[in-house]
């Protein structure tokens, strides 16, 4: 199976290049549509960009922008035709419910230009050197020092991931040597004096920019908790309250310290790093703003799986911001050719995650869908759906298994779905409840009780209570001779020789006869 799906893979892959080679470039939608939906990682997609630029092969946004482009020399017009069908095409996904909103959506990004492969490098150079400028200003402050210290410390003590807190260094592919730099940088960090600019060695570290902002949160609370030290000592003062001024002056202190600075000049410090915050915000608002034809693009490919097309927008607008992050230029691919693995990424998590009623693993999700792909693939060659071991046999793995995932991947189904065409039923009317009494039943125990009490008032009234209590007729608390004698102050004895009695005036055929129905109706009932 795992052969044959490479097989595939193989044969579109030839077929795509024999398309580029005729033609001379390929659109996005092309390579899109003729790899599989499994490739999502951006190695995977490099990989495959990598072998069309060996064959010359250019890439382009769509067909009308390559022609408009080479006519032109490559600044041709920006907002072409097909950039107007796409937009209608997507349009027309909308529903009812939602179609406002998703045209407005639409109309406002029609509005802004796409970029040439020469303004995506400018804009990519203007987000590292925003970057870049930003982290210098965070990493600047002498009081990140202990944060950067306690991180590298998690780190080392593997609490988090390399990965997980520092960009990719080209200079080193092993976690030993990147473990060995940061217990380097530390010791140096550690022993710079105070006073003494630690941001170049700060800056080696390569953090995540999601790290170097929670540096600038950490700054803020310190500078928020001084002015509400601030706040508090004037209320003290305004009520002539003399104690605990001292303790608050001292905490205000401490906070200066840290920081090497008075309250004023770090307050400065902080709008600086505030302004370059903005400025990096600013300019990858651009980069992704100018892309997100792309996110509707590749949204439209996913519809009806359980997710409107406003939230496969909205997730695959989530994985294009992940992508403006980590994008490198320098690389030599196009924005729109890394961002799509990522915005495919999104989108397919979020249907794995959010599409269904109970949720199911990512990892069972892409289990199921080998499963239905492999199913398919068996329709085609036998002319019939194949059995549980057929495929169990094609993914090797066990009959189990595979009963069990398609188990798994049966969808819910609502017990108020309406039923029919006025729909005046529900699905739930037609599941019966096997702990229900039916009618049948029910009118006859009722006819019984009706009977049972109509012969036990033949009885004494001792008779009939003590018949009553011994076989639970009426409470269905069924008591022994002795708890029956203990109610009537009387022996065990006595109790059952009134008892015996009470029998035999019941087993009269006058009495029984009027019971043999039902005993006959319960004997039916149980065969």
């Amino acid at each position: 199976m795992a052969r044959k799906t490479r097989k595939n893979a193989n044969d579109n892959f030839d077929k795509l290049l024999a398309l580029g080679k005729k033609k001379g470039f390929l659109t996005y939608e092309e390579i899109n549509d003729s790899l599989p939906e499994d490739i999502i990682s951006a190695g995977q997609i490099e990989k495959v960009f990598q072998a069309l630029d060996g064959e010359k092969i250019q890439i382009a946004d769509s067909e009308e922008i390559f022609k408009a482009n080479q006519k032109s020399g490559g600044n041709g017009k920006r907002k072409t035709s097909i950039d107007k069908q796409k937009q209608k095409s997507a349009s027309e996904i909308v529903t009812a419910g939602v179609e406002d909103p998703v045209k407005m959506y639409l109309r406002q990004m029609g509005q802004i230009p796409l970029l040439s492969r020469e303004e995506e490098i400018r804009l990519a150079k203007e987000i590292e050197k925003a970057e870049e400028e930003y982290k210098r200003a965070v990493l600047s402050s002498p009081f990140i020092k202990e944060p950067v210290l306690s991180l590298a410390n998690n780190i080392l003590v593997k609490e988090f991931g390399v990965e997980e807190v520092m960009k990719e260094d080209p200079g080193m592919k092993k976690e030993e040597d990147i473990l060995k730099k940061i217990e380097r940088l530390s010791k140096k960090i550690k022993s710079a004096r105070k006073g003494q600019n630690i941001m170049e060695l700060c800056l080696e570290f390569r953090f995540c920019t999601s790290v170097i902002e929670d540096f600038a949160k950490r700054i803020h609370a310190a500078i928020s908790e001084t002015d509400s030290i601030d706040r508090e000592i004037q209320r003290m003062r305004k009520r002539r309250i003399r104690g605990g001024i001292s303790s608050f002056e001292k905490k205000k202190k401490s906070i200066e310290a840290r920081f090497g600075k008075k309250q004023e000049d770090i307050k400065k410090d902080f709008g600086y790093i505030r302004k370059k915050a903005l400025k990096f915000n600013r300019v990858k608002k651009a980069m992704v703003e100018a892309n997100l034809r792309l996110v509707v693009s590749i949204a439209k490919k996913y519809t009806n799986r359980g997710l409107s097309f406003l939230d496969l927008i909205q997730e695959g607008n989530i994985g294009l911001m992940k992508a403006v992050e980590k994008f490198e230029y320098r690389r030599g691919y196009k924005f729109s050719t890394y961002a799509t693995w990522w915005i495919r990424q999104a989108v397919t998590r979020s249907i794995a995650d959010q599409a269904r009623t109970i949720r199911i693993p990512v990892h069972m999700t892409e289990t199921i869908n080998k499963l239905i792909r492999t199913s398919r693939i068996l329709v085609q060659e036998n002319g019939r759906e194949p059995a549980a071991e057929e495929i169990a046999s094609e993914m090797r793995m066990s009959v189990e298994k595979v009963r069990s995932i398609l188990k798994i991947a049966q969808e819910p189904i609502s017990l108020q779905t309406p039923i029919g065409d006025e729909g005046d039923t529900s699905f739930g009317d037609f599941i019966e409840d096997k702990k229900a009494v039916s009618p049948a039943n029910a009118t006859a125990y009722a006819m019984l009780k009706e009977e049972m009490d109509k012969i036990l008032n033949t009885l004494t009234e001792r008779e009939k209570r003590v018949l009553r209590l011994r076989f639970g007729i009426g409470d269905g608390y069924p008591r022994t001779l002795e708890e029956v004698g203990s109610i009537f102050n009387v022996t065990r004895e006595r109790v059952r020789q009134i008892e015996a009695k009470a029998l035999r005036k019941l087993r009269h055929p006058i009495r029984s006869r009027r019971l043999k129905n039902f005993l006959e109706m319960a004997f039916s009932q149980e065969m």
